[in-house]
């Protein structure tokens, strides 16, 4: 049992959140794969280190913006690749 508490944020009160944090808008899709993966990290350091006490809904409001920082980059270091690819291929 965590000694943080409880998880209570929604989706859309989290979005908000981490929207007003990142100042400015997530897109769609990158949203719909970054906040499970918040989700589940959260819920993977809670198991892990049930004596912090820290793991709250303002860690998974930090967690989420990360995530979706690191998921526009993956999205962009994998099309940068694609284009190279790509012109490459036609030289």
């Amino acid at each position: 049992m965590s000694k943080s508490s409880p998880i209570t944020i929604t989706s859309e009160e989290l979005r908000d959140r981490v929207e007003e944090y990142l100042d400015r808008w997530i897109p769609d899709d990158v949203w719909n794969r970054s906040e499970p993966y918040a989700r589940r990290k959260l819920d993977l350091c809670r198991e892990r280190q049930p004596e912090v006490e820290y793991f709250n809904n303002e860690y998974l409001v930090l967690l989420a913006a990360d995530t979706a920082r690191e998921t526009e980059f993956s999205d962009f270091t994998l099309a940068d690749y694609a284009a190279k690819m790509a012109a490459r291929a036609t030289s």
